[in-house]
């Protein structure tokens, strides 16, 4: 689609990406953001790694230019001067736009080979551990669940939580690292404590010193709407500060539209990689660890 930016844009035709909700949170160590600041980071990240020059448009919270334009997972339109809708379809495609722009505007006087462009399709992702901690399999005919985030005061919220349920009275709890604020669970400070409407769940005892792989319960489902309170440690990536955390959260057992779904049910664990912690300021570990 750059390619086709490059070509078109001196035939008066403006291209745009739309950031709307995540189709495959996971997907790439990206999770669901939480606040639009959070949204905005995630379009400097992937221009940063992906290279593309092509403008932005980030939807609202709500999600209400995803719920306009009809729901799709990957879909594209071309507009008229007018506002008027004159190509859809439910999945992007560049030769197809090629195609359409041909007709509309006419053709470009060059054609650029996207080989050309260089374009990159990594990220960064966090250096500690990943891989380390046993993923939790909650069974199949899980349905995602809306979740009320309350912003921890002076702090993101550096965990994003994805709940899911079954008709069997099941609820997933997953607990995921955010990598775009470069923190990791500090493992020397023991488990992460969930408390569940006032029931408390011990996450695992992990050997790494630090990681970023997901902490996940599967527990049977109580009360409608589900208070829930994480407590843990969570450090900087350059090891400069550690904290004491608590976030909260309220699952409801309604179905949420807008989580997406996870690719291939659950991320294949990836290998092991480890970052070798070194001393806090003034040759200490932070918080006396």
């Amino acid at each position: 689609m750059e390619a086709a930016y490059r070509d078109y844009k001196d035939k008066n035709v403006d291209f745009y990406f739309v950031y709307k909700a995540l189709a495959h949170p996971q997907g790439n160590g990206f999770v669901r953001p939480t606040t639009l600041k959070e949204r905005l980071k995630h379009v400097e990240v992937a221009k940063k790694s992906l290279g593309a020059t092509i403008p932005w448009i980030v939807d609202t919270m709500d999600n209400q230019l995803k719920h306009a334009m009809g729901d799709r997972p990957n879909s594209e339109f071309i507009i008229g001067p007018d506002g008027t809708i004159v190509r859809m379809r439910d999945w992007s495609s560049a030769d197809a736009v090629r195609a359409d722009l041909d007709e509309l505007v006419g053709k470009p006087d060059r054609t650029t080979d996207p080989r050309d462009l260089n374009m990159r399709t990594s990220f960064e992702q966090t250096e500690v551990a990943r891989g380390v901690v046993a993923r939790v399999s909650p069974g199949g005919g899980m349905t995602p669940l809306k979740v009320q985030t309350d912003q921890p005061k002076g702090n993101p919220a550096y965990m994003k939580l994805r709940a899911e349920g079954s008709s069997d009275g099941k609820l997933y709890l997953g607990f995921f690292v955010d990598p775009i604020h470069k923190v990791h669970w500090n493992n020397l400070a023991g488990p992460v404590q969930v408390e569940v409407n006032g029931e408390t769940h011990t996450g695992p005892k992990v050997q790494e010193k630090a990681d970023a792989d997901p902490r996940e319960f599967v527990i049977d489902i109580g009360d409608d709407p589900v208070n829930v309170t994480l407590k843990y440690v969570a450090c900087d990536d350059k090891e400069t500060w550690c904290r004491k955390l608590t976030q909260t959260f309220v699952v409801t057992q309604e179905r949420d539209p807008d989580a997406g779904r996870v690719s291939g049910q659950r991320p294949v664990q990836r290998p092991v990689q480890r970052l070798e912690l070194g001393a806090g300021r003034g040759g200490q570990r932070p918080n006396g660890r």
